[in-house]
């Protein structure tokens, strides 16, 4: 049942789609992934190169579809180009012949095959310096998918009806990350195999189910789903790797892929956002007010940590001002539903920080911290919903369109973010903001869960860990406090290693934001 789901996916699928996954299947077979296309013109016929086991680069050409003598003539100069045109890469010697691979994900048609025989056997017998052009049909690569699935094909019918229940979901929905981590967590990455080279089996085959997954959400061009999906596997991977002690070589190439399709969907979902003069999605009846305001706050937020990722990344990158004019323009519409909003709006002041707007960042930070403060007394009778629960839980309630109920008063007299809150302006010295405020701050209770294993941070939920409570002292030291706040970073100092995921992580698992999370993507103020 599952290999016709696996079946389905790749007769349906683009080039796009399979193409990470196809890569992961190379690396299983020994290949060292040098270049995978973004699709641009530059590329000359080459949409993926390897060096594989015996040292060989290898080019290969991603199609779909049955590939008859229509479509062939079609694709040629591409082809001829995959063949004739020498690799550009530093690892590999132009001066010697590649081999080049046409790959689809239907069938070669026996005309199409004899004419590539014959353009085979025309260069070697006029003794042109051309690539031999081999193929590789539907059939392969479904074998070659299920192949590297191996053991960790769900097996109990509980994984099995997860894995459905995920492959034919509404790709225009939100992604489903807690089903999804629990998913990863129990079928691929449950245990920790004694073998090394089970232990990278487990990743390579992690990736390509993934791709399986992810179908729904491919065909609606659901980027921001798409984002959250290969952040979530990324995030599953790192605390993988935490847990087997694999060495970077190990894993390294397959997590930088993640993170370029992370990046290659939320460059996707800018330029949506930039060919738009308003965001409402579908009919206008349906849309407006907090889910428009929703909406925008994503967006908006993703871009800014999108933007703070390439700031970092990329040498000399120059920060978009069609952002920065957005984020001034619209900022009134939004939105802090609650706690789960933290992130993006962190984000957001981040972003304004790095763009020299440092005055308007501190004043977004201080009305977080009015609101919170206000919201979160003990004298308040609703308070600010905790970072557990999602915008999607916030908008069915206040909308009355699902059945989940939410007693407000709940989140009256604590808060999960007021300490992060605080910390961030004495990081800046904004005593001048805390002082009329802090006889209301020391009277609200301090939330924090920490999990037992320091690894846990990359996942959903973690059964094992201590709830913290506790309140500020009051009269509370200055120079103490704003020394707390400096260490706070230091006290998960391993986290700078994992500082570009945890950027997008924190958007995608909103709980995670914890003060020591956010004190180590809030190192250096121009950062």
């Amino acid at each position: 049942m599952l290999e016709r789901a696996i079946e389905n996916w790749l007769t349906n699928t683009n080039e796009r789609s399979y193409q990470l996954a196809f890569c992961h299947v190379l690396i299983r077979e020994g290949h060292k992934v040098l270049h995978v296309s973004s699709h641009r013109s530059l590329e000359q016929g080459k949409d993926i190169v390897t060096i594989d086991a015996e040292g060989q680069c290898c080019a290969y050409q991603l199609k779909i579809g049955d590939i008859n003598i229509p479509a062939w003539r079609g694709i040629r100069e591409e082809v001829r180009e995959l063949m004739e045109l020498p690799v550009v890469h530093p690892s590999v010697d132009k001066a010697r012949i590649h081999k080049s691979f046409l790959v689809t994900n239907g069938e070669i048609g026996d005309e199409v095959r004899v004419q590539i025989d014959q353009i085979n056997d025309d260069n070697v017998r006029k003794n042109r310096n051309y690539s031999h052009l081999d193929v590789i049909n539907g059939r392969v690569l479904l074998k070659a998918f299920i192949d590297a699935q191996g053991e960790f094909m769900p097996k109990e019918l509980e994984d099995f009806h997860l894995f459905l229940e995920m492959f034919l979901c509404d790709g225009r929905d939100f992604f489903m990350k807690e089903k999804f981590f629990s998913f990863m967590n129990h079928t691929i990455f449950g245990s920790v195999p004694k073998q090394k080279r089970e232990k990278i089996n487990a990743i390579t085959s992690s990736v390509i189910i993934t791709a399986y997954l992810l179908r729904p959400y491919q065909l609606t061009s659901n980027y921001f789903a798409l984002f959250e999906a290969w952040t979530s596997l990324a995030a599953c991977i790192v605390r993988y790797v935490l847990k087997s002690s694999l060495e970077p070589n190990e894993w390294q190439p397959s997590f930088n892929l993640i993170m370029s399709e992370i990046e290659r969907n939320l460059h996707l979902l800018v330029s949506e956002m930039e060919g738009r003069e308003n965001y409402l999605e579908g009919d206008w009846v349906g849309d407006g007010d907090k889910i428009y305001r929703a909406r925008l706050t994503l967006v908006l937020g993703t871009w800014s940590a999108l933007e703070l990722h390439l700031s970092s990344t990329k040498q000399d990158y120059g920060l978009s001002t069609k952002l920065l004019e957005l984020i001034k323009t619209n900022f009134t519409l939004v939105w802090y539903w609650g706690e789960s909003a933290f992130p993006y709006w962190f984000s957001m002041i981040k972003f304004l920080e790095a763009a020299k707007e440092t005055s308007t960042a501190q004043s977004v930070l201080k009305a977080l911290l009015q609101l919170t403060t206000v919201c979160s007394s003990p004298n308040n009778n609703t308070g600010i919903p905790s970072p557990y629960y999602s915008i999607t839980d916030l908008l069915e309630v206040l909308t009355r369109t699902g059945a989940r109920k939410i007693d407000f008063r709940q989140f009256s007299g604590g808060s999960h973010l007021l300490e992060t809150l605080v910390h961030m302006l004495a990081r800046r010295n904004l005593r001048a903001a805390l002082e009329p405020r802090w006889r209301e701050i020391s009277h609200i209770l301090l939330k924090e869960f920490m999990p037992e294993n320091s690894e846990d941070v990359f996942t959903w939920r973690t059964p094992r860990g201590v709830n913290n409570s506790r309140f500020f002292e009051s009269p509370q030291s200055w120079s103490k406090f704003c020394g707390d706040a400096a260490a706070a970073a230091t006290e998960m100092a391993w986290l700078s290693a994992h500082k570009e995921l945890l950027r997008f992580f924190i958007l995608v698992a909103p709980h995670r934001a914890t003060k020591n999370v956010i004190a180590v993507l809030d190192e250096g103020l121009e950062n």
